[in-house]
């Protein structure tokens, strides 16, 4: 990694900081290059203006975790094809309702989607990001149906829709209270459902 980039990633990762400790409002660029020890005119190298820096951040939390969930599931489909490791890294990983460390990337992800609602240009920034992203997840519906993983007949776009929207949409479990579902029937809702998409026998 070249200097820059590690600068450009220090700065950043800085600035998260500060964003999830005090909110959008409090964050000051002169604070920031205080932290980070560098002059203000540095991060404008990096990064266009201060919105810039919210909105790396905010794309930052968006994607945080993600890609690399993607990419770990692409791994498995590609070089496996193994429908227990499938299931797996989906029911007992992905879509955990339980898990605290997930719980927080997911309220991560939502931080970013509340934070583009009244702003077009980070809401067009994440547009963008969610379509690379997709891209890869639709890609690896296609090798999963190469491998016999999925019926040809099932969308490759709803798949992909669901494959995140499931998983996000557990951080209700910190709301849910008495209504939590017991761990073993979530879990054997959510393979009932993705044993469903496989060939037909």
């Amino acid at each position: 990694m070249s200097i820059g980039r590690e600068t450009a990633d220090l700065i950043l990762a800085e600035a998260r900081a500060m964003i999830e400790e005090s909110g959008d409002n409090a964050f000051r660029v002169t604070e920031l290059a205080s932290r980070c020890n560098v002059a203000i005119g540095l991060l404008y190298h990096y990064f266009k203006d201060r919105d810039g820096l919210i909105a790396a951040v905010r794309e930052s939390q968006f994607l945080a975790h993600i890609e690399s969930d993607v990419a770990m599931l692409s791994n498995i489909v590609s070089h496996e094809g193994d429908l227990d490791a499938v299931l797996k890294i989906l029911v007992d990983d992905f879509s955990d309702p339980r898990n605290k460390m997930r719980n927080e990337f997911r309220l991560d992800r939502m931080d970013a989607l509340v934070a583009a609602r009244h702003n077009p240009d980070l809401l067009q920034r994440l547009t963008e990001a969610e379509a690379r992203l997709t891209a890869e997840i639709v890609a690896t519906v296609q090798q999963a149906k190469i491998d016999g993983l999925v019926d040809p007949a099932v969308d490759d776009k709803a798949l992909a829709f669901m494959l995140e929207v499931i998983p996000l949409g557990t951080a209700l479990s910190n709301v849910y209270g008495d209504y939590m579902p017991d761990p073993e029937a979530w879990r054997a809702l959510l393979t009932r459902m993705l044993v469903s998409l496989l060939p037909p026998s």
